[in-house]
């Protein structure tokens, strides 16, 4: 009983040789056929495929500009923004409105590499119809000028979109880092699509500070002229009083002790408005000072470079599983052939079809 089940258990290799490997075998030239029109049409298809290129820029967010606690600190040290403002620059990167910006400075080349899809699917489409127009002979441009849409906000929103598609934008809130990325067909145009995000940003950020700046410095005017005219009422007030009792203007002690008190009191305003006034003059210069050097608050660590290679490609993938396709159906259609002519190729065929024991076999001559 043992060695029955033993040998039920032994697989019989030469039924599968007879099943599959001699119609293979015989058939061969089907496989080689498929094989090399899948061959012909992946690389086609492949030769449609453009590889990627990106490049990336990594930001360094600071704290906002804010006058007023710079002059109280006495010190213009950046410190790295709140997580909420960095949320905040992300979210202007990802608007719709910055993107527009970002697409009023765009080379004509780069919006060129927009047109032209990063999808599989797509390229592959793209190039065959481009083929098509070569093999029939029609103009590309004067398709194209048919194709393209009259009004030029169709073109823009497509331009928005693969921009969307094209541009990341990666937030780690609490270093305050910003990484902007972007992928284009041509490796040249990836950093200047990247480069073009970074100039509108910084483009946007300095004249927020700007805006900023001149406001404190209309509330720093309006301080110092208020303490101006206190000033000038009190020197006015002083130098009356001293015409008044004929006191000299460089005397500052006199004999009668009333006129003493109300000489001290008029002294004690007057130095006091000259001391506020003196303090909101040097606010205003600095806050003047610093609108002619102010500076944004995002620092560019690592400037976006053009890639030595490309970062994705999937020609080889879709060279790979065109081969492998192609050769999956030429050996399918074989098999199935074979299977419905229903040949007679190995001892288990005769059994089946006329259910009788074989005693022996005759060797071929």
């Amino acid at each position: 009983m043992e060695e029955k089940k033993e040998t039920t258990k032994k697989l019989d290799v030469s039924f599968y040789i007879a099943k599959f490997g001699i119609p293979l075998l015989e058939n061969k030239w089907v496989v080689i056929i498929f094989f090399v029109v899948g061959l012909l049409i992946t690389l086609l298809l492949s030769s449609f495929i453009k590889p990627q290129f990106i490049s990336e820029a990594a930001l360094q967010i600071e704290e906002p500009f804010n006058e007023a606690a710079s002059i109280r600190q006495g010190t213009m040290s950046p410190r790295k923004a709140s997580g909420a403002y960095v949320l905040a620059v992300e979210e202007k990167l990802k608007s719709k409105s910055f993107a527009k910006e970002v697409l009023k400075i765009l080379p004509d080349d780069v919006k060129l590499d927009l047109e032209l899809p990063l999808d599989l699917r797509s390229q592959i489409l793209a190039g065959l119809r481009n083929l098509a127009r070569t093999i029939l002979g029609r103009s590309k441009k004067s398709d194209d000028k048919k194709e393209t849409p009259s009004s030029t906000t169709d073109e823009d929103n497509r331009y928005l979109q693969e921009l969307e598609k094209r541009v990341g934008i990666r937030v780690n809130s609490g270093i305050a880092m910003i990484w902007i990325t972007a992928a284009t067909l041509e490796k040249n145009l990836a950093p200047i699509l990247v480069k073009s995000y970074l100039d509108v940003l910084l483009a946007l950020n300095l004249e927020q500070n700007k805006a900023g700046v001149q406001g404190k410095i209309k509330f720093s005017m309006e301080q110092r002229n208020s303490a101006r005219q206190a000033l000038d009422k009190a020197e006015q007030q002083l130098v009356k009083f001293r015409n008044h009792y004929q006191i000299p203007a460089d005397l500052r002690m006199t004999p009668d002790t009333e006129i003493q008190a109300q000489l001290d009191t008029l002294l004690g305003n007057y130095e006091m408005a000259k001391e506020h006034y003196d303090r909101l003059d040097r606010i205003y210069l600095e806050a003047k000072i610093r609108e002619a050097g102010v500076l944004v608050n995002i620092r560019v660590l690592s400037a976006p470079m053009i890639p030595l290679r490309p970062s994705k490609s999937a020609k080889q993938k879709v060279l790979l599983v065109g081969i492998m396709m192609s050769l999956a159906v030429g050996i399918a259609i074989i098999l199935i052939f074979d299977f419905l002519r229903g040949p007679i190729r190995h001892e288990k065929d005769i059994n089946d079809a006329v259910h009788l024991p074989i005693y022996g076999s005759i060797p071929s001559l």
